[in-house]
């Protein structure tokens, strides 16, 4: 006889199988000793996309999603287990309508559907108009920013009327850990001055959160966004967020190239950060206020789409970066990963002097103060050539990188040609 697997192996076995649906489906179906972590995997991730409005076959499209959240609502009402399953809600693509379909009918059953989630964990709102939104489904995700199980929000291409209503919204947030915001659309980018939320549905205004009581801790990622406001913000005294346990920040190009807002949020949170990414300046010249000497103890620093060209080599904006740590002491430092995410735009990327430049940042990290330094990776990336030059830049840098290279810290990674998934590659390399 065949042994059975005992269910906490099976459990484990299933929660490593959530990206496979239809193995979940089927598993779901063997017994009831299975079903529970199946349906887990099953419902742990809805995504509310609205139908195009620009689709020839829109107002089917509209009648197919709205049968498709009635099978919902009707199936969590008869189970509410499987609607505490969910645990990421994202909704994309609500935008102004460009037709005279009843978006609010549309938007109210949403609303009803998120009403019955629960459990949610982390919340997207990925190409969202907030002002587009109907009033009920706006008070249902207000719910959601309120609710104490949510700590992940990720608001991304988000329009919303002015400031003052994204922090209204994200200081309902008193549970929240994980912030991540991207190319936020404010037409009023003025500081709030009230330390009252705007009013609910029912005109009840709401208290902030006491200040300093929503503790952010794992990441903070920046991308096109009004980084002067947002800084603003935080040094009110009325503020909610407390920045000073965070430890993970990463920055990128619209803010970075506002100096002193990048420099303020190194400064204010620098000292906790064991985690920074940044993105590099794009042919513009650097800025010796953004540095690594607020952030002292640093475990891994991510440097991305940082770029060398026929006029510009990045090296004199990773020497400002580095500098600061140095010491008369030789105090070593605890930056364990750097990762350099390069774009190589050259004529003829192997008859160049530009890699003179860097035995510079050879000789800098081969000081002392980065004897933790374990490795170095850097993930080349040619624009308009044939990647088989990759092979003669690697040899070219190793050879600028001796010290690096012969301590075997230095790690030259060339991603394969149909890989278009930069980010994926850091993760893995950064490990």
């Amino acid at each position: 006889m065949t042994i059975p697997l005992p269910n906490e192996l099976v459990e484990a076995i299933l929660d490593n199988l959530y990206s496979e649906k239809s193995t979940l489906l089927n598993c779901a179906l063997v017994g009831r000793a299975w079903a529970p972590a199946s349906q887990r995997g099953i419902f742990q991730r809805i995504v509310l996309r609205t139908p195009n409005s620009h689709h020839e076959d829109y107002a089917a499209h509209c009648e197919a999603y709205m049968k498709a959240n009635e099978r919902f609502i009707e199936l969590f009402s008869e189970t509410p287990r499987l609607a505490s399953y969910v645990r990421f809600l994202e909704l994309r693509t609500f935008e102004k309508p460009k037709s005279t379909i009843n978006q609010e009918v549309l938007h109210d059953s949403e609303a009803l559907l998120i009403r019955m989630l629960t459990n949610v964990n982390s919340l997207s709102l990925h190409r969202v108009n907030w002002l587009a939104l109907s009033p009920l489904l706006r008070d249902a995700l207000t719910s959601l920013f309120s609710a104490s199980s949510t700590t992940r929000l990720n608001l991304a291409l988000f329009a919303i009327p002015t400031f003052t209503q994204l922090t209204s919204l994200l200081g309902r947030m008193s549970h929240l850990k994980v912030l991540k915001l991207s190319f936020i659309n404010c037409s009023n980018w003025n500081v709030p001055v009230s330390t009252l939320l705007e009013s609910n549905s029912e005109g009840t205004a709401i208290d902030y959160p006491p200040p300093r009581s929503i503790q952010l801790d794992q990441l903070l990622h920046f991308h096109q966004l009004n980084l002067r406001s947002f800084t603003a913000w935080l040094q009110q005294d009325s503020c909610p967020f407390e920045f000073q346990n965070l430890r993970s920040l990463q920055i990128h190009r619209s803010t970075l190239s506002d100096f002193e807002g990048t420099a303020f949020m190194l400064k204010y949170v620098g000292n906790s950060l064991r985690e920074l990414e940044l993105m590099g300046p794009y042919r513009i010249q650097h800025s010796s206020i953004v540095h690594l000497g607020y952030t002292p103890n640093l475990e891994r620093v991510n440097l991305v789409t940082v770029q060398q060209t026929d006029t510009y080599t990045p090296i004199p904006w990773l020497q400002c970066l580095f500098e600061p740590l140095l010491n008369h002491n030789r105090k070593m430092y605890p930056l364990r990963r750097l990762t350099i995410d390069l774009t190589i735009e050259h004529s003829d990327a192997l008859e160049t002097d530009q890699w003179d430049h860097w035995t510079a940042l050879d000789a800098l990290l081969s000081r002392p103060e980065f004897a933790a330094l374990e490795r170095v990776n850097i993930i080349l990336q040619v624009v308009a050539v044939m990647n088989e030059v990759l092979d003669g830049v690697k040899e070219l840098l190793s050879e600028k990188l001796l010290r690096l290279d012969w301590s075997g810290k230095l790690r030259i990674l060339i991603p394969p040609k149909e890989d278009i998934h930069r980010g994926n590659i850091r993760a893995a390399v950064t490990l």
